[in-house]
């Protein structure tokens, strides 16, 4: 992972600076997406319960806007950050309110399901569950917490790219046949191949998939499979399981770029399901987001865990 992040952050800067070296408008007639972008926005992927529809009114709108703008997302109250204070230490980017995209007043980056909800099979669902319920009480190891906690998260420049909340700033680099993505969270890295007419052999998996694209007009088109097994995360383990996902980025204007998505995963979904999010130019620059494995965070824990285990051991030999 040491040697992949080096070459990945090699290579962008090489990208980099060939993009300061010419226009890729210029050289091959199509829109430049270099720059810094945010999908920060009180819509996210997901539907939430104040809603009924994809788009809303003004007056819904309104009202949920005034409810939640600048202030912590709705936190399940079984997360950890509730007993630690993080929902309310965190720097949030919620002083904005719900995407407009054609006009629309969207509720969900989600576009089909109609309910605005990810079409994740009742197995798949059951299994997180218990994933979940047994992370509460798994600190053995290091290897049993999740990868966020862990600091090293593949998928924050996506497929499908998404937002959370806070660190929801996008760098892309444009050189014309490659296109580089570099998330805020976590410092992922994606490099699309544009052009490349195969993907990688169908054994030979990366992290966050392989990325190869071809232009339609005006809007580049990315196709994506060849995902680790993580990343598919089949509830059955099937290490041959595979997915896919499609994208879409269209410039809509200078400072806009719709964004579309496909997600194909039958070891997960009951169905293909599709998204929109409105990317708009970042007024700030992105800075590091500093996150390592082996932070403090994580040690804590397992530490603390440990002395748990001493003091339940006293208590069983009479604290001897």
């Amino acid at each position: 992972m040491h040697r992949v992040a080096v070459v990945g952050g090699l290579a962008a800067w090489m990208l980099a600076g060939a993009a300061h070296a010419a226009s890729p408008r210029a050289l091959h007639q199509h829109p430049d997406f270099s720059g810094v972008w945010t999908s920060a926005s009180l819509t996210n992927m997901e539907r939430p319960d104040d809603f009924k529809a994809l788009v809303a009114t003004a007056a819904e709108a309104a009202k949920y806007e005034a409810a939640h703008r600048g202030k912590p997302p709705d936190v399940p109250p079984e997360d950890p950050d509730h007993n630690v204070g993080g929902v309310e230490s965190e720097w949030w980017e919620t002083d904005v309110g719900l995407a407009r995209i054609r006009g629309q007043i969207r509720t969900s980056w989600v576009v089909a399901p109609a309910d605005g909800q990810l079409p994740i099979s009742p197995a798949a669902k059951a299994f997180y569950k218990a994933r979940r319920d047994h992370r509460k009480v798994d600190f053995d190891n290091p290897e049993g917490r999740e990868q966020s906690e862990r600091c090293v998260e593949t998928d924050g420049a996506g497929p499908p790219y998404q937002n959370g909340g806070y660190n929801d700033n996008l760098e892309m680099v444009s050189t014309g046949d490659r296109l580089v993505m570099h998330s805020e969270w976590m410092s992922s890295l994606r490099i699309v191949r544009i052009g490349a007419k195969d993907h990688l052999p169908a054994d030979l998996r990366v992290p966050g998939g392989d990325s190869i694209a071809h232009w339609e007009g005006e809007t580049l088109v990315i196709e994506t499979t060849n995902f680790l097994p993580r990343d598919v995360d089949d509830p059955k383990g099937d290490p041959k399981a595979d997915m896919k996902t499609v994208e879409r980025f269209t410039r809509i204007g200078p400072d806009q770029l719709l964004y579309g998505f496909s997600v194909t995963n039958p070891a997960v979904f009951t169905q293909t399901w599709t998204g929109e999010m409105l990317l708009q130019r970042a007024k700030k620059p992105m800075y590091e987001y500093a996150c390592h494995e082996g932070n403090y965070g994580l040690a804590n824990m397992l530490t603390g865990a440990r002395h748990v285990e001493a003091e339940a051991a006293k208590t069983r030999t009479g604290g001897r």
